[in-house]
């Protein structure tokens, strides 16, 4: 471990997905860290939130920027929110802590205000951006995602699945078609998964119509090869 190069004779915490397996695990390795058994606790951003030790006074957040290129409308607001947690868990007794940030685009507007805890400045910024966007809490999002062993299939049932769409909201204001883009993980169990992304107001009709659609869907021959499953308002 390079921290242990670095620093020889320092005792290290690592908190993870690892480590905190057995029960009452994770609350025995922070009983180890506030009692000074180690200088250094090393995880995962399980470490980030409600954490407070008077006698912390450095923190580093590492690859700061990852999670703000991930195809999902709230990387900006979790790679904020990740960042100011880390930042608060230093300095929290009676002497001054410091934040170290890892990053790649230091004039990156979302670092510059997390490193600040500028919440003001990011809501103004972000709030802009999920109006041009259509995505909440301007509107809402309905996600279709389109599953298959086979990707090309799963990426031309996805464009149909676009075209039925477009078809039935033709002329209907408020409502955007974004897509098809591969999900974040894109294959799973040896499935590639692909998605739509409908944003709208999310009333009886509009998921009237979507549920007709991929019902269609689902009958066409074409199709037989791809599930689609729709969520609204996705958490993940």
């Amino acid at each position: 471990m390079e921290l242990l190069e670095l620093y020889p004779g320092i005792s290290i915490i690592r908190m993870d997905a690892d480590t905190t397996t057995r029960k009452d695990s994770h609350d025995k390795l922070l009983s180890r860290f506030r009692r000074a058994e180690a200088q250094i606790l090393l995880g995962t951003q399980m470490v980030t939130k409600g954490l407070d030790f008077e006698n912390v006074t450095l923190v580093g957040v590492l690859s700061a920027d990852m999670s703000l290129y991930m195809s999902d409308y709230r990387a900006n607001e979790r790679t904020f929110s990740q960042i100011t947690q880390v930042v608060g868990r230093s300095g929290r007794g009676v002497k001054p802590g410091r934040a170290v940030i890892q990053t790649f685009t230091p004039e990156h507007k979302v670092i510059s205000q997390a490193s600040n805890q500028d919440y003001e400045s990011f809501y103004e910024s972000e709030i802009v951006l999920r109006r041009a966007l259509g995505s909440p809490p301007v509107k809402d999002l309905i996600l279709l995602t389109a599953t298959g062993v086979d990707e090309n299939a799963v990426i031309m049932a996805c464009a149909r699945l676009k075209d039925s769409l477009k078809n039935y909201f033709m002329g209907l204001a408020g409502v955007k078609l974004l897509g098809p883009a591969p999900a974040i993980v894109t294959k799973v169990k040896n499935k590639y998964r692909y998605r739509l992304l409908v944003s709208c107001n999310n009333n009886k009709s509009v998921r009237e119509t979507i549920a007709h659609v991929v019902k269609e869907f689902t009958r066409d021959i074409k199709n037989h090869a791809v599930t689609v499953y729709a969520d609204a308002d996705m958490v993940d």
